[in-house]
């Protein structure tokens, strides 16, 4: 349907006063895959970092009354792609209990002109781009050799860290971690044997020796200590978004052993309670080590804190509408 006066809800691939709307089947369709985002992002966050050509507030977080809900809005002006964009996020941890997702939102793509040329779901933009964020950093920051992944978490983003990671690495073990241990047990069996895999019913056990670990979980405290992390790993430290959460504890935080890169110098130190609570040190973005390189050692332990960026909305939204609008001329 088309116009205006288009039949709610919208069906997909619909067309409404000039603009498409892209429901989360099409997104989902017109998404490339994980190796595709991580070219976009990789050359998206040095250009956050490095070019001026993309210019973006720290987002703007609403609290719910009487919730622990928050709504999220994301603005960015994407120049080298010609885009200005939104993203409006939903955060309700309550959602669980009516069956619906915790996080839910849309991304909005307009022209510089102010043109709206597209809207469509997030769950599962957010889903992929925060992974092949992850794995851009990680394929800067990690041992090249790493053979062992850890994931703490079960959820959405332990599945797509996964997803992202293996195809940087031929992982000979992968271990995972979940309050609920029965939920890292169906993450294992969701595997199929392609990878080793392993629930593990204890952190220390699933991080011990791990070259790269991740964290994705709701957790509010620390959960991952300095001893359970060996010299030389990496972590990629995702789930704590807000200055109230915390998955890392003090003493990893302010190891005289840690690199400390963000995505968003701005945000981390206002946004990441793994870094407002414990005041540690950022040294840098990793939009400034993908131009300058960065060398590791074999002692140093590496972390990167995964806000987020509407800039890489944006980028990796662009690709499923510009992949949607392809269908129009075949």
């Amino acid at each position: 349907s088309s116009g205006i006066n288009a039949e709610w809800p919208l069906r997909p691939g619909s067309k409404v006063g000039g603009f498409v709307y892209l429901s989360a089947i099409d997104v989902s369709k017109y998404l490339p895959s994980v190796a595709e985002l991580y070219t976009v992002l990789k050359s998206t966050m040095l250009a956050y970092s490095t070019s001026g050509s993309i210019v973006q507030p720290v987002r703007s977080q609403l609290n719910l009354p009487n919730s622990a809900g928050r709504f999220i809005t994301m603005p960015a002006v994407v120049a080298h792609l010609d885009l200005m964009g939104l993203k409006v996020v939903s955060a309700i941890p309550g959602n669980t209990k009516l069956n619906l997702p915790t996080h839910l939102g849309s991304i909005q793509l307009y022209r510089l002109t102010g043109e709206l040329v597209c809207q469509m779901d997030a769950g599962e933009i957010t889903a992929k781009r925060t992974a092949a964020a992850s794995a851009v950093a990680t394929k800067v920051l990690a041992n090249p050799n790493s053979t062992t992944l850890a994931i703490l978490g079960s959820g959405v983003q332990a599945r797509s860290h996964i997803e992202a990671l293996t195809e940087l690495y031929n992982f000979e073990e992968i271990r995972i971690w979940s309050r609920t241990n029965s939920r890292a047990v169906e993450l294992v069996e969701e595997l199929g044997g392609c990878t080793p895999a392993t629930a593990c019913s204890d952190i220390k056990e699933a991080c011990r020796g791990a070259d790269i670990i991740c964290t994705v979980t709701g957790s509010h405290e620390p959960l991952l200590f300095n001893d359970h992390v060996k010299p030389g790993a990496h972590i990629n430290v995702v789930g704590a978004s807000s200055p109230t959460t915390r998955e890392i504890s003090d003493d990893l935080m302010l190891s005289g052993n840690l690199t400390l890169v963000c995505d968003c110098a701005l945000a981390v130190v206002v946004e990441s309670g793994d870094v407002v609570q414990t005041g540690a040190k950022v040294n840098c973005e990793i939009g400034e080590l993908l131009s300058t390189g960065f060398s590791r050692t074999e002692e140093g332990v590496t972390l990167y804190k995964n806000l987020g960026l509407a800039c890489q909305d944006i980028a990796c939204g662009n690709l499923a509408y510009q992949n949607y609008l392809k269908t129009l001329g075949s």
